[in-house]
């Protein structure tokens, strides 16, 4: 409502301002004109039409009761005919056009009749009968032709306009069906318990349901931070390299088909997963688009291990009666005052009691527990890269500085698995307590006596000297920390020491407020040869 009445007040402003105008023209250049009373009737009324156009409330009127003003208008005009030797008629052109784009033809056409009225009864009627019927007819045929041209347009511009939003409607009731529908697939994606993910052949996550998120321990929004889970080859194995990784594979179009992958999560639990992929889109199309399944598979392992224990203590069990069983058979077919058909009973009951107890010991075989691996020669330059790898994207975001260097091969013998751990809480620590533009070093060698040494230093916040003895134990943190509110649970470090002394090692820290950290952990030169429990 409100846009109409603009409307109505921007069209009477365009004509009043032009009268005006004019006004001031004649007054300079022509000022008895301004003496005969048709002209100044016609100028008043200009003005007193004006004021009823902003003093009347037109979203309360119905919308043909706008059309008195271009008709007050074209009398206003009429009146100002009277001038000699001055074409006021022109003035026509603005209430006509407004009659053409607002109503309906019989509206123009008798805008242009009254206009023509007017200019019989008030114009000034000096000169032949046939150049005032001239006149008239210029004015008429004139006003005639603009109205129907500007009409025409008037309604070609109203359909399109009704075309073009009738389209728009369309378009946003496809778009909010389309959006519909894609909150539906993402709602029944989100609730399957298969892991899925969408990489693109420059392993940007295009997208990815709740079930990776819980398993990799991303956030809906955190789609380009690392993941907190770390991928190894086999249950407390090496881990992956960043170029081995299921994304990593999955980005160069590599097909996988049910392939295990043991995943490590944040909370320290392992799953054991098959993987597959599959290529949505492929490189001939422009963009290799990669779809990777991930099956969590941890529950059915553990159930067929509980089953193959069940297995094995029921086949262990079953060995004592039988041979028992057995041992008495034997002993009663030693005697010789037996009869011959008790004898032969006796015999069947052996037969059956061995048969029994092979296949007892052939369970046995079957379900008995693979002995855990013993300890193997483990590059901790490896560790350490590997584990830099995965922590490199939090230390560009902070705009740290890792520098590692030292031996570019330091093989001792121990458990991969565990001592990525030890890494892993290193750098961990070195990464949260370092701020912004802070340094990080890893240096990697032998010590005189031949052990190997490993320490990580930073430039971070420090920590007190009546603090430090206490830096092992669980549960621990620094009140700068918990002031700080950074992250942790205090369990880390204590976890570190544990490994470190079941690989016959040592870890030490030191540390300076204001000045940083630095941790120095070593290991014996000879082979370990207890397996880690």
């Amino acid at each position: 409502m409100m846009i109409r009445t603009v409307s109505i007040w921007r069209w009477q402003l365009v004509f009043t301002g032009s009268i005006v105008a004019i006004a001031v023209m004649i007054t300079a250049f022509k000022p008895t004109t301004l003496g005969l009373p048709l002209v100044i009737a016609g100028l008043a009324l200009v003005v007193i039409t004006t004021l009823v156009t902003f003093a009347v409330p037109w979203h309360r009127l119905p919308r043909r009761a706008v059309v008195v003003l271009p008709l007050l208008d074209v009398l206003a005009v009429g009146l100002t005919t009277n001038a000699p030797d001055i074409r006021l008629g022109l003035l026509w052109v603005f209430p006509v056009t407004w009659l053409a784009t607002y109503f309906t033809m019989p509206w123009v056409l008798g805008g242009v009749a009254f206009s023509a009225a007017c200019l019989v009864v008030f114009a000034a009627q000096d000169g032949e009968p046939a150049d005032v019927l001239l006149r008239v007819l210029t004015v008429v045929i004139t006003l005639s032709f603009l109205g129907v041209t500007v009409r025409i347009g008037a309604q070609r511009s109203r359909a399109a306009r009704r075309l073009l939003e009738r389209r728009s409607e369309q378009v946003n009731r496809a778009a909010e069906r389309a959006e519909t529908n894609q909150r539906r697939v993402t709602q029944v994606i989100d609730a399957l318990g298969v892991a899925l993910i969408v990489v693109d052949g420059d392993g940007r996550i295009l997208q990815m349901n709740d079930a990776y998120r819980a398993l990799y321990g991303r956030d809906r929004y955190g789609e380009a931070l690392p993941s907190t889970a770390v991928e190894y080859d086999r249950r407390r194995g090496a881990a992956v390299p960043p170029s081995r990784t299921i994304l990593a594979r999955a980005t160069g179009g590599e097909q996988l088909q049910d392939e295990r992958v043991w995943l490590f999560d944040g909370a320290g639990n392992w799953h054991a997963l098959h993987v597959s992929t599959r290529t949505i889109a492929s490189a001939k199309e422009g963009q290799h688009i990669a779809l990777v399944v991930i099956d969590d598979v941890t529950e059915l392992l553990e159930a067929a291990e509980e089953r193959r224990a069940l297995g094995a203590v029921v086949s262990h069990e079953l060995r004592n009666p039988l041979t028992a069983i057995i041992g008495h058979v034997d002993l009663l077919l030693e005697r010789e005052d037996l009869p011959p058909q008790v004898t032969t009973q006796l015999e069947v009951i052996a037969n059956a009691g061995e048969r029994m107890e092979n296949l007892v010991a052939s369970s046995l075989e079957t379900t008995r527990k693979a002995p855990e691996e013993p300890f193997e020669p483990v590059d901790l330059r490896e560790v350490v890269e590997a584990s830099a790898a995965s922590y490199a994207p939090l230390i560009s975001g902070s705009r740290q500085e890792l520098d590692i260097r030292g031996a570019e091969r330091l093989v001792i013998y121990g458990d991969a698995f565990r001592l990525r751990q030890v890494v892993d809480n290193l750098l961990s620590n070195a990464v949260k307590y370092t701020p912004a533009g802070g340094r990080i070093a890893v240096r990697l060698g032998w010590t005189g006596d031949r052990q190997a040494e490993l320490v990580v230093t930073d430039t971070g916040t420090g920590i007190a000297a009546d603090e430090l003895s206490r830096v092992f134990e669980p549960y621990f943190r620094t009140d700068r920390a918990v002031l700080a509110g950074v992250a942790g649970t205090g369990l880390g470090m204590g976890i570190a020491r544990a490994i470190v002394e079941a690989h016959e090692g040592s870890i030490r820290v030191e540390s300076s407020i204001g000045v940083g950290t630095a941790v120095t952990v070593r290991f014996p030169p000879r082979r370990v040869k207890e397996v880690l429990a």
